[in-house]
């Protein structure tokens, strides 16, 4: 059975934070699972290191694993001046993540637009992580883009303010984290088609509670079919990443 995981962090400078390819690979073939999707570091982003070279260079290992291992499907971070690379379809989504206490994206500028333009026109999966006013006027500014909202809404502004979604078919749940009781909210709201395996597993600097055995073994305790657990653990997010005009979009065809 393939297992995705579908929320990593990765990333190799030991100065900022650091999970490098070695040590996921440690943690996924513990569990039998065959790969993740993966972004890079908000410390390299802008919380330790605030640059462009610092930033191109941590989605560009992301990258660059990536193309070194099929089963890694890399997610472009973007930040708030908005630059896209020229090869943005080499990747297989999108991360947009800031907390409330962080600098924020201007959404009102050309080049916000201009970005948003961009992704929808690859359909790319978008792995968000706002406030919860900026995460509804993110979905209503790109209905058909298909959103993926992480921790089941946890750090969006509560999983159960998440209701306003339910009935948003392009919008997704990973449970990286998440209680078992938020996981089954989701389900009951949204149905299994529409929530992703993650862990958010990210580096020997945090507590293991989110490596991927401990976050699988809570998931098992849902008590789903076989054929939902497969959907759950893989099927959904390779499906997402299967319907973009990427790179990816063949590899991840063939395992749906």
């Amino acid at each position: 059975m393939r297992i995705i995981d579908g929320h990593v962090h990765l990333g190799d400078n030991r100065a900022t934070k650091a999970y490098a390819l070695a040590e996921l690979r440690r943690d996924l073939e513990e569990v039998g699972a065959q790969g993740a999707v993966v972004f890079a570091f908000p410390e390299d982003m802008y919380r330790v290191v605030d640059d462009d070279k610092a930033r191109r260079r941590a989605n560009e290992y992301c990258l660059r694993m990536a193309r070194e291992n099929p089963d890694i499907y890399p997610f472009f971070f973007i930040w708030d001046g908005y630059e896209l690379p020229e090869d943005l379809g080499a990747y297989a989504g999108i991360k947009w993540h800031r907390h409330a206490n962080e600098p924020r994206y201007d959404y009102s500028t050309p080049a916000c637009e201009a970005a948003l333009e961009a992704i929808r026109e690859l359909n790319m999966p978008v792995t968000l992580e706002e406030e919860f006013e900026n995460t509804v006027a993110f979905v209503e500014r790109s209905p058909e883009l298909p959103v993926i909202i992480p921790h089941t809404g946890r750090l969006n502004g509560g999983t159960e303010r998440m209701a306003v979604f339910f009935d948003r078919p392009s919008v997704y749940f990973d449970t990286s984290v998440a209680p078992l009781e938020a996981v089954r909210f989701v389900l009951d709201g949204v149905g299994i088609e529409r929530v992703i395996f993650g862990t958010d597993v990210s580096g020997t600097s945090q507590p293991f509670f989110n490596l991927p055995r401990v976050e699988l073994e809570k998931l098992r305790r849902l008590g789903l079919s076989d054929g939902e657990w497969r959907l759950l653990v893989a099927g959904n997010v390779e499906r997402l990443i299967a319907g973009t005009k990427t790179t990816w979009a063949g590899m991840a065809a063939g395992h749906v």
